[in-house]
């Protein structure tokens, strides 16, 4: 059974998506979490598609079940650590439309079910192996916003270095 928790954060994957995508039909977001991760993860998310552009030119991702497999390997991979921050939630987003675009670069026109699959599969890993990391780091408003909202050169840095680290694991999983 779904929480209201993991609603919150399946929003915000739909969101990020949307944004990601430039839907036309795509309103403001609607909440001031939502906002700030369009406008910090985007930013990342260009950077690492430059990063990441001749190994995803080389790897075809032709279907939603492609790609979930890949960011569940990734993220495992990534997280294998045990360490977690604001900066590596962020990147789970970022990575989950990095996928999402080059699915659509490969050709694949992405229906309305299978982009609630990707939002599906990314909220799943947050919610089965971040959530309580997130509440006890003050939630998306009295953690996510403290940390990202107003954006520091220095956070944007530390983020920045975070995703060149799954560009890493990126590489070495594939």
């Amino acid at each position: 059974m779904e929480t209201a928790e993991f609603y919150y954060v399946y929003y915000l994957a739909q969101d990020y998506l949307q944004y990601v995508l430039q839907e036309s039909h795509l309103a403001p977001a609607q909440t001031r979490v939502a906002r700030v991760l369009r406008t910090m993860a985007s930013s990342l998310q260009e950077q690492t598609e430059e990063a990441l552009r001749p190994l995803l030119d080389r790897i075809d991702i032709t279907s939603v079940a492609v790609a979930k497999r890949i960011f569940n390997g990734v993220m495992d991979e990534k997280f294998a650590d045990g360490n977690t921050n604001w900066g590596r939630i962020m990147t789970i987003f970022t990575f989950g439309g990095v996928l999402t675009k080059k699915l659509q670069e490969h050709g694949v026109q992405l229906t309305a079910e299978e982009k609630e699959q990707i939002s599906y599969f990314i909220t799943e890993y947050i919610i089965n192996n971040k959530a309580d990391w997130i509440d006890a780091n003050g939630g998306w408003e009295n953690g996510f916003l403290t940390k990202f909202e107003r954006r520091s050169l220095l956070s944007f840095s530390k983020i920045t270095a975070l995703f060149i680290a799954v560009v890493s694991l990126f590489r070495e999983y594939y």
